[in-house]
């Protein structure tokens, strides 16, 4: 019997009050802090924040973003580095915004914090252990902790489900998979200077689709895993690994894993760019008494929505909708509510991205290279926009198989393919001399 649909709530986030609005920084006017330049302003359409200061050593090349997000009339300061907007603004700050490169994000959470101003942080935090155990430390000392932004967690439906789970509705979870095929062109591969790096200005970048473009995943698929509350993450113990580029990149576009928490055994992930179709980014939850299929962007007419059904092994089944709004801004919406006292905690702070990092860091330590495919295995995908996708023939069905259960691409016979390895949580330590051997 199949049970009608239920519907998540409709949204509430901005029906939660705050009486004063909250000054902000962004530090960057280009890439992805667009899209916080966005959020903020429509924040700010509602009286939550009020942005007074940005910065960008290129900032002559954002006049059409100028115009178009009012800045000068919004009586904007923009700066051409971040240390003259932290020390300008110091006083005149409640939260400053980190949507920059990866490999800059420590330097600049610490200037922040240093200065006692309560930062948001884009997600990686950074790419580097041991790095981010220094800014654990760092974070421990802050007034107002550090918010980093893994956008998905905010979800209503997915902390009921990750209650339910909890609460051993659905029975132990035996198995975790994920397979994420996002073509990118080449052009993806010089937006900037570190783009598929391993190693840029002498520090580990690690630009990866695990570690960069998918990486929401990864951080969804260890909240599943973790069981002290809801908002808790379980590191890995082991990781074997397979990892492969396709285009002419110093690190990895392709990666083959299957790890193991303390709770979850069998976790297996596919990623990829190298594709030439995306496929749906659904997380598979299989428990004793249930499998459980959620899609936390999923399209809809309005957007995009939460969809998960769960099946239960007694034929029942069980969907649920949610409608998702925008989660960057109801992300920063709820990091200025705990600035402004009105929640306890970051939504993810920090150290709750722990076990991402060491996860992402331990495939390098698995695999010990990474394996280049040679043409002959390759196709050149046309997208239609005078872009061309690199795309590794037969990918979806050597994917599937082996998250289905067979065994890596070395072992199904794929020609390309080269046996990788098994890393534990304590090979962490030599991170930083595995990179420097991969990258030669």
């Amino acid at each position: 019997m199949e049970q009608k649909p239920s519907h998540g709530s409709k949204n509430i986030f901005y029906n939660k009050k705050m009486k004063n609005q909250l000054k902000i920084g962004i530090i960057g006017m280009g890439g992805f802090a667009q899209a916080h330049h966005n959020a903020v302003y429509e924040l700010e359409k509602r009286g939550i924040l009020k942005l007074v200061c940005t910065c960008d050593p290129e900032k002559e090349k954002f006049q059409q973003m100028i115009d178009r997000l009012h800045m000068k009339e919004r009586n904007i300061v923009i700066f051409d580095n971040y240390i003259d907007m932290l020390d300008n603004f110091r006083t005149n700050l409640n939260i400053v915004s980190v949507p920059t490169p990866i490999y800059l994000h420590a330097e600049m959470h610490r200037e922040a914090v240093k200065r006692n101003l309560p930062v948001y942080l884009e997600k990686p935090p950074t790419l580097d252990y041991q790095e981010l155990a220094d800014m654990i430390r760092i974070d421990q000392n802050a007034e107002k902790k550090t918010n980093v932004g893994f956008n998905f967690i905010i979800q209503k439906a997915r902390q009921k489900v990750k209650e339910r789970i909890l609460s051993n509705e659905f029975g132990r979870i035996k198995r975790i998979t994920f397979l994420g095929m996002w073509p990118r062109p080449l052009s993806y591969f010089r937006r900037n200077d570190w783009a598929g790096k391993l190693i840029h200005r002498n520090k580990v970048v690690l630009d990866s689709c695990f570690g960069n473009a998918i990486s929401h995943y990864i951080h969804n698929i260890l909240f599943w895993c973790g069981q002290n509350g809801i908002l808790s993450w379980d590191p890995v113990e082991t990781v074997q690994a397979e990892l492969y580029r396709a285009n002419d990149i110093q690190g990895t576009d392709t990666v083959f894993v299957i790890a193991a928490t303390k709770t979850v055994r069998d976790i297996r992930i596919v990623l990829t760019h190298a594709c030439g179709e995306k496929t749906d980014d659904i997380e598979k939850i299989f428990c004793e008494n249930a499998d459980i299929y959620f899609e936390g962007n999923a399209k809809s007419e309005n957007g995009t929505m939460v969809k998960c059904e769960i099946k239960r092994k007694n034929g029942k089944k069980e969907i649920i909708t949610e409608p998702n709004g925008n989660l960057l801004q109801e992300n920063i919406f709820h990091y200025a509510r705990y600035v402004a006292g009105l929640e306890t905690r970051p939504l993810i702070r920090i150290e709750d991205t722990e076990p991402f990092v060491l996860m992402n860091g331990l495939i390098y330590a698995a695999s010990k290279r990474i394996n280049s495919i040679p043409k002959k295995y390759l196709d050149i995908v046309e997208t239609g926009q005078n872009e061309r996708v690199v795309a590794i023939k037969n990918i979806r069905k050597i994917a599937e198989e082996f998250l289905d259960g067979a065994a890596f691409p070395s072992a199904q016979g794929v020609g390309w393919a080269e046996k990788g390895g098994i890393a534990t949580k304590e090979e962490i330590k030599n991170l930083h001399q595995i990179i420097r051997e991969i990258a030669g």
